[in-house]
C-alpha cells in the first residue's frame, strides 16, 4: 500500500534545525550583575531590588565600561552611580539619549527574526517537495457524457471538494485544513505542452481568496484543466486535472 504523501507529511520529512540567535549583540551590550561593594557570601545571596542602568563611565576594576547595560542594586544605583554622573536609568528616554538601542529589545527582534526565517525556509522546502512530487502526476476524474457528441458530465459537477477528496484517494495527499484548493474555469490545451513556467503562468491567473471563502467554480464539461493548491507562507503548486468520460 502507498504511503499517503500528504502536504503535513512532507512538512515533517525537513528537519527543524534549533534557532540559536547571533551572538553580537550579546557581546556588544553585556548584561552584568552587580552586588555592591565588600558584601559577605550571606549578604550576596540575599535578594536584593535591582534595577537596570546605562554606563555612562568606565568603573574602576574592569567592573564596566561606557555603554553597558547593567543590572545593579538599586541603592548602590541610587546613592553611588546616578549622583556621580556614572550611569543613567535604563529608560527608552536615556536608549534614546545616549543613541544605543536597549540590548532587551534588539535580542526580542533578533530572535523574532530567526524564527520567522526559520519557517519560511520550512514553508520553501515543503512547496518544493510536493511541487516535485505532482510533477508527472495526472489527477484523473471520471464523468459520465450525455452522449457520444456531448462533453456535458452528469450526474455531478467537479468543485474544488472533488478535487480535494481525489487528491486523497488517488495520489495519496491529504489536505491540511487552511490549504485551499482553487479550480480553473478553462480547459487548457494539453496538459502534455503544459510546461513549468506556463503552468506558474496559470496559477499567477487565479483570483485571490479571502479568508474563509471557497473556490466558486464548478467543472461541467470534460477536458484537462489546471487546479491551486495554497499552501503556506504564501506558496502555490499547481495539479493537473483530467476530467474524462467513463
Amino acid at each position: 500500500m502507498a504511503s499517503r504523501a500528504s502536504s503535513a507529511f512532507l512538512r515533517r520529512t525537513i528537519t527543524n534545525n534549533n534557532i540559536i540567535a547571533p551572538s553580537t549583540t550579546a557581546h556588544l551590550f553585556q548584561t552584568k550583575l552587580v552586588i555592591g561593594s565588600s558584601s559577605s557570601s550571606s549578604q550576596s545571596c540575599r535578594c536584593a531590588h535591582t534595577v537596570r542602568v546605562i554606563l555612562t563611565k568606565d568603573l574602576p576594576s574592569g567592573r564596566g565600561y561606557s555603554g553597558e547595560v547593567q543590572e545593579v542594586r538599586a541603592g548602590y544605583a541610587r546613592n553611588h552611580l546616578i549622583p556621580l554622573k556614572k550611569a543613567l536609568y535604563a529608560t527608552p528616554q536615556n536608549f534614546e539619549r545616549v543613541g544605543i538601542p536597549d540590548p532587551n529589545l534588539v535580542k526580542d527582534k533578533t530572535v523574532v527574526k530567526v524564527k520567522r526565517s526559520d519557517e519560511e525556509e520550512e514553508h520553501n522546502k515543503a512547496a518544493d517537495l510536493l511541487r516535485y512530487y505532482l510533477r508527472n502526476k495526472v489527477l484523473k476524474i471520471w464523468r459520465n457524457a450525455d452522449d457520444m457528441k456531448s462533453s456535458r458530465i452528469h450526474p455531478g459537477m467537479v468543485t474544488h471538494k472533488s478535487i480535494r477528496e481525489k487528491l486523497s484517494k488517488q495520489l495519496k495527499i491529504d489536505l491540511e485544513d487552511h490549504e485551499v484548493v482553487q479550480l480553473g474555469s478553462i480547459p487548457v490545451v494539453s496538459h502534455v505542452d503544459l510546461e513549468e513556467t506556463g503552468m506558474e503562468n496559470l496559477l499567477t491567473s487565479f483570483p485571490t481568496l479571502e479568508d474563509g471563502e471557497e473556490c466558486p467554480v464548478q467543472i461541467k464539461q470534460l477536458g484537462e484543466y489546471v487546479a491551486k493548491i495554497g499552501l503556506g507562507g504564501g506558496h502555490s503548486v499547481g495539479l493537473k486535472v483530467a476530467v474524462s468520460k467513463r
